[in-house]
């Protein structure tokens, strides 16, 4: 759905964007909550966490940590080990890059930018509010390092180093749980029977989650197969 308005605020432990889609309006929590940017490189929805970690001057390492509470009908549930694996960013036998998942997608945008941009002559508009404050935010840190102070994000006060509330949208879900059926319907806004974000989810990844679920994921292959019928037959896309 569209964006018809975006903002961008500050707390304690970094940033919130908010937006209201054409679907939603203000009262929704992506307006009121908004999705929370971890300061200094960590996007967290409430379900996952995104962690862009620096390798050297040109490349980065994106982590995603994924979590979904299971129905109420599996709980108390006992995980006894935590599934991962290397995500594919590119199409072995074409060499182009995936589009078939939203991180998949975000990847294409970042690297359509070039190894390097020249960010000195680019011109921000109004939905870029939240990343010149996010750089407003790294040249300050750097002061205060500078100056033997602490950037921002820094807890050292043990009291409060227990359980910190980030802002999440759809907190309650979280909290008080669901049903199976629940995830049935299409407006749910909790776990879904289909991993949407990062390409490659691996069979035994794929099982261990629906055995802990109590439910049967659907069939990516589909929606994966159309994607690329989309990018062919418009005769662009990322190379």
């Amino acid at each position: 759905p569209k964006h018809v308005k975006v903002d961008f605020n500050e707390f304690e432990w970094g940033f919130t964007y908010h937006r209201v889609r054409e679907d939603t309006d203000e009262d929704h929590e992506l307006w009121t909550v908004g999705r929370c940017y971890l300061w200094p490189n960590c996007l967290f929805t409430g379900t996952h966490f995104e962690w862009r970690v620096p390798i050297d001057d040109d490349n980065t390492l994106s982590v995603g940590w994924f979590f979904n509470r299971v129905p109420n009908e599996q709980e108390p549930y006992v995980q006894k080990r935590i599934p991962h694996w290397e995500s594919p960013i590119k199409d072995e036998k074409t060499g182009r890059w995936i589009t078939s998942h939203v991180m998949n997608q975000d990847f294409v945008a970042w690297v359509g930018q070039g190894v390097r941009s020249d960010r000195e002559n680019e011109h921000l508009g109004n939905s870029d509010k939240g990343v010149a404050m996010a750089r407003r935010q790294l040249f300050a840190d750097i002061e205060a390092v500078k100056e033997g102070k602490d950037p921002k994000g820094i807890l050292r006060d043990e009291s409060r180093n227990d359980c910190i509330e980030l802002p999440i949208v759809g907190k309650e879900i979280q909290k008080k749980g669901y049903s199976i059926n629940t995830v049935k319907d299409p407006s749910f806004p909790g776990p879904t029977k289909r991993f949407v974000f990062q390409a490659g989810q691996p069979a035994e990844v794929k099982l261990a989650y629906e055995e802990a679920m109590g439910f049967k994921m659907e069939d990516w292959d589909q929606v994966e197969t159309t994607d690329a019928q989309m990018i062919t037959e418009a005769g662009s896309g990322p190379n």
